[in-house]
């Protein structure tokens, strides 16, 4: 696990960070080399708002594919984590969220930032 922590990302993956919510997820897509595509957005966290974010992976993903960070919130992430990983296959990690407050900390946007999606759990 280690060796993986320590690899960084192609600049054309596409990093999607989502952070989960009782009624909406909040939604941001970038690359290293293109920055913020898109977002941050809000999403319905019901199927309509999974089929959005799936339809925006498979529109922005490269050749490199993707990476989908979610954090990690107990029944809100579930759902989530479990039809991403059956649509992109081996490309979704979850967070605790110490670790993307740790995260936001370490690149000086405090608790308050967006989730960094850098390294696996």
């Amino acid at each position: 696990m280690l060796e993986l922590l320590q690899q960084a990302l192609a600049g054309s993956v596409l990093v999607v960070a989502i952070d989960p919510g009782k009624v909406q997820h909040r939604v941001w897509f970038s690359t290293g080399n293109g920055g913020l595509l898109a977002g941050p957005m809000s999403v319905p966290s019901l199927r309509p708002g999974l089929d959005e974010v799936t339809a925006a992976i498979r529109r922005l993903a490269g050749p490199d594919g993707a990476l989908v960070a979610i954090e990690a919130t107990g029944a809100l992430d579930g759902s989530w984590v479990r039809a991403l990983e059956e649509r992109f296959p081996s490309s979704v990690r979850v967070f605790a969220p110490s670790e993307t407050a740790a995260a936001r900390a370490q690149l000086g946007r405090g608790v308050s930032g967006p989730m960094t999606a850098t390294a696996p759990r």
